[in-house]
C-alpha cells in the first residue's frame, strides 16, 4: 500500500484588502455580523467571495430601499437589525426569516449612529431617547447613549465585533478603557484606506475576519489585525 500523502493545513486569511467597483469604503456597503454578510444585490461575486471566506458567514443579498448602500442604512448583530423606517417589507422579511429581529427607526443612517456587538450597543445621541429601549430590546443587549471623541456619528467613525474595537484616532486611551468595558472586548485605534478616519466605513468584519478598503495600507492593516484580536 501507498503512504498516504502530507495532510495539507488549509489557511485562513483573516484580512483582505477589496474595493466595491472601484469604492474602497466597504464599511458603506456590507454589514457582518458572525452568522451572516449583508451584501448588495448588485456587488459581484469577486467581491464577495473572499469577504465571505474571510468573515466565515454566509451572505445575504439585497438592497434597502432599493439602495445598495446596506452598511449606512443597517446596523445588526446576531440577534437583531435595525433599519430605516423608509426600508421596504420585502427587505424586512428577508432578514426576518433568517431568524433575525428587524426593528425600523426614524433615522437615514443607522450604521453611522448605532455600534453593537453580541454583548451591548452604543447608539448616538442624536437618536431620540424614546428609541433607545426599542434598540435594545431589537438587539437584546444594554444601550448606551454616548460620544466618541466628540463626535455623534460613532459607527461612522468606529467599528466593534465580539472580540475588538478599532476606534478612530481621536479616540482618548480613557475612552478605549470604558469601551472595553462596554463591549467586553480588547480595544485599539488607528485610521483606514490611507488615512481616512471613518474606520466603520472603510471596512467590514467581525470576529473571524475583516475586509478593508484596497487603499489602506500594511501598517493599518496591522492595526486593524491588532484592535479586532484576528488571528
Amino acid at each position: 500500500m501507498g503512504q498516504a500523502g502530507p495532510r495539507v493545513r488549509r489557511f485562513h486569511l483573516a484580512i483582505v484588502r477589496l474595493s466595491l467597483q472601484k469604492n474602497p469604503f466597504l464599511g458603506l456597503f456590507f454589514r457582518a455580523s458572525d452568522k451572516l454578510l449583508l451584501c448588495p444585490k448588485s456587488a459581484p461575486h469577486k467581491t464577495v467571495s473572499p469577504m465571505v471566506e474571510a468573515l466565515g458567514v454566509e451572505p445575504v443579498h439585497l438592497f434597502v430601499d432599493q439602495s445598495p448602500l446596506i452598511g449606512l442604512l443597517s446596523a445588526m448583530n446576531a440577534h437583531g437589525v435595525v433599519l430605516p423606517d423608509f426600508s421596504e417589507k420585502e427587505e424586512q422579511e428577508i432578514l426576518k426569516k433568517r431568524g433575525l429581529n428587524v426593528m425600523k427607526l426614524a433615522c437615514f443612517a443607522p450604521g453611522n449612529n448605532i455600534l453593537v456587538n453580541d454583548s451591548a450597543a452604543l447608539v448616538s445621541p442624536a437618536i431620540p431617547a424614546r428609541d433607545v429601549k426599542r434598540i435594545g430590546d431589537c438587539f437584546g443587549v444594554e444601550v448606551l447613549q454616548t460620544k466618541i471623541a466628540g463626535f455623534n456619528t460613532i459607527g461612522a467613525l468606529n467599528i466593534v465585533t465580539n472580540k475588538g474595537f478599532f476606534a478612530c484616532n481621536e479616540a482618548s486611551d480613557e475612552e478605549l478603557k470604558q469601551l472595553e468595558k462596554i463591549f467586553k472586548v480588547s480595544a485599539g485605534k488607528g485610521t483606514a484606506n490611507l488615512g481616512s478616519p471613518c474606520n466603520g466605513l472603510s471596512l467590514t468584519a467581525n470576529s473571524k475576519g475583516a475586509a478593508v478598503g484596497e487603499m489602506t495600507t500594511g501598517f493599518e492593516v496591522q492595526r486593524v489585525y491588532d484592535a479586532l484580536s484576528l488571528e
